[in-house]
């Protein structure tokens, strides 16, 4: 089968997938818009992305305005991509695309008889740009509102020329409208190499400058960026107690000063990072805490396969692959109660869940964790058990059966 790959960060979330379908013995090529250097074992066509900074100068401003203005610019660039290969002779079989930059919403004017199958990830609601809702707090502004309806608007137009898409968690396929929760709509996680990501009692390794194995007592935090949607500043704040109570812990955080998912700026253009150590500022043993930035994919799983508490918080939102990979290495885990991360742990089964702002619960299930060895290893082992329905084992399969679906229906309506 002749498959397109589509993802402006490329592979994106189909890094997980991609080996797969080489094994199958699929023929690949991808359209993406960044110049990192990548793999030659798939043909890659790139596009430059589009610079729309001219907009904040305009004299018309609308709020969303940016957002679509930016698919609109990427969409023909794909699709002029599309075209060459198309001249030259080569079609897909099947597409495969994220719906969240506009990348896909030409291409059926390219190919109109190749199956699109689409990510969406999320349709975007307030408390997914961590806006507290009322009671709690003010809810959205009107600005805000809008910028996610013109996101939502977006993914709609995305939708609307595809043969099916794929949500890898239940909580995010139900963040859908009704209309978009149909037989198109197929509930399967990209998946993980529990064969890869495994406990290993043995681990030792040195990462800027630190030596860490088991036998070093140590909690670790890992995000893609260091933000309040993911709970960094809650863990900040509960680790005076930890470390005051416990004086061998290491810290070990992973995880850059940018933005984050949620979107905002920084206050005052100060990272989270920075206000979080001046607000704790005399609380923090800082030589036991280690911020480590972004690391490779192997120091991150030596990291936790030798951690002996990893702490996954985050508001509702996606679920970061991080978590089921801690799991897959048999950490002792406390998590932040509610979706998503509901759908994958249980209090006391295999997890400590603590009220997602309540950094005196976290440090209290910290040291709990950190005191109990049994319950470290009985949670671990758990945690390892259950991450094993989350495998490529049992995900791949899935994903074999909905491309060979969708292939057999169009080559039904082309007969």
């Amino acid at each position: 089968m002749r498959i397109l790959l589509i993802h402006q960060n490329y592979p994106g979330q189909f890094r997980q997938l991609i080996p797969l379908l080489l094994k199958d013995g699929h023929e690949l090529r991808a359209i993406c818009a960044h110049e990192r250097p990548l793999p030659d074992d798939v043909p890659v066509q790139r596009y430059k992305g589009p610079d729309i900074s001219g907009l904040a100068n305009a004299s018309i401003a609308a709020p969303g305005l940016d957002y679509w203005a930016d698919g609109l610019a990427r969409a023909p660039q794909v699709a002029q991509c599309a075209e060459q290969w198309r001249r030259e002779g080569w079609t897909p079989d099947l597409i495969l695309g994220h719906s969240g930059w506009g990348e896909t919403l030409l291409l059926n004017q390219v190919w109109p008889q190749s199956p699109c199958v689409i990510w969406p990830e999320l349709w975007v609601k307030p408390q997914h740009a961590g806006i507290e809702l009322p009671p709690e707090g003010p809810g959205p502004t009107l600005q805000q509102l809008a910028d996610h309806s013109a996101r939502n608007y977006l993914t709609r137009a995305a939708l609307a020329s595809a043969s099916a898409w794929v949500m890898p968690t239940r909580y995010q396929a139900e963040s859908l409208p009704a209309e978009f929760r149909d037989m198109r709509l197929h509930v399967i996680h990209e998946g993980i190499n529990c064969d890869v990501a495994c406990p290993r009692e043995d681990v030792e390794y040195h990462v800027r400058g630190i030596r860490v194995n088991r036998s070093v007592p140590t909690i670790t935090f890992v995000n893609r960026n260091l933000e309040c949607l993911r709970g960094f500043d809650v863990f900040m704040r509960a680790l005076p107690t930890v470390l005051h109570k416990h004086k061998n812990v290491r810290i070990l955080i992973v995880g850059d000063n940018g933005v984050g998912y949620a979107g905002h700026g920084f206050a005052n253009d100060v990272p989270l990072k920075q206000r979080m150590l001046s607000e704790l500022e005399g609380q923090l043993d800082l030589d036991r805490i280690h911020f480590l930035g972004r690391i490779p994919y192997p120091s991150l799983l030596a990291l936790l396969q030798a951690s002996w508490v990893h702490v996954y918080l985050t508001k509702p939102f996606i679920l970061g692959w991080s978590l089921l990979e801690a799991m897959a290495c048999g950490c002792a885990l406390v998590g932040s109660e509610g979706m998503p991360v509901s759908e994958v742990l249980t209090h006391r089964h295999n997890a400590l869940l603590v009220p997602a702002a309540d950094s005196s619960a976290l440090a209290a299930s910290i040291l709990d964790l950190l005191s109990n060895s049994s319950l470290r290893l009985q949670l671990g082992r758990q945690a390892r058990q259950d991450s094993l329905a989350w495998d490529q084992s049992v995900m791949w399969p899935r994903f074999q059966s909905l491309f060979q679906e969708l292939l057999n229906s169009q080559k039904s309506r082309s007969s």
